[in-house]
């Protein structure tokens, strides 16, 4: 029987490859729309999306950032809201012409676990859990002197 602080270990070491994992699918994501942004706005536009090359560049640049702030636990939460807006962005404008099996699958795969995500934190191995403990430290020192 496995006691409470290794379970503990467990699940952030799980919580530390599940967040790389996804991280490094998001970052693939972002290069290669970044390598081929012509088409994808082209794409936007074709489809009619208003502002087409502002929002597929910012769709662009928020996805990249998330897959950094995910992989590194850093503003966990809110990046992976925004990753799941954008997730939602692309099913709903780019993925609504072709709509087949393996668009929707993913899609709703991206969003169950960045929901996960949302719901349990970015675990002890992440910057946020690290910053979290300096300022509970520093608020003891204050509280102290």
């Amino acid at each position: 029987m496995m006691r409470t602080a290794e379970q503990s270990k467990i699940l952030s070491l799980t919580a530390l490859i599940q967040r790389v994992i996804v991280a490094l699918a998001f970052a693939f994501l972002a290069a290669g729309e970044t390598l081929h942004i012509n088409a994808f706005v082209q794409n936007g536009i074709d489809i009619g999306l208003p502002y087409s090359r502002v929002l597929c560049t910012a769709a662009v640049i928020i996805t990249f950032i998330s897959a950094i702030g995910i992989s590194l636990g850093l503003f966990f939460r809110t990046l992976s809201a925004a990753a799941a807006v954008i997730t939602l962005f692309s099913g709903f404008f780019f993925f609504a012409g072709s709509f087949n099996k393996v668009n929707v699958v993913g899609t709703l795969f991206a969003l169950a676990l960045l929901a996960g995500f949302i719901m349990c934190g970015p675990g002890k191995y992440s910057l946020d859990y690290r910053l979290r403990k300096k300022k509970e430290r520093e608020n003891k020192r204050i509280l102290f002197r």
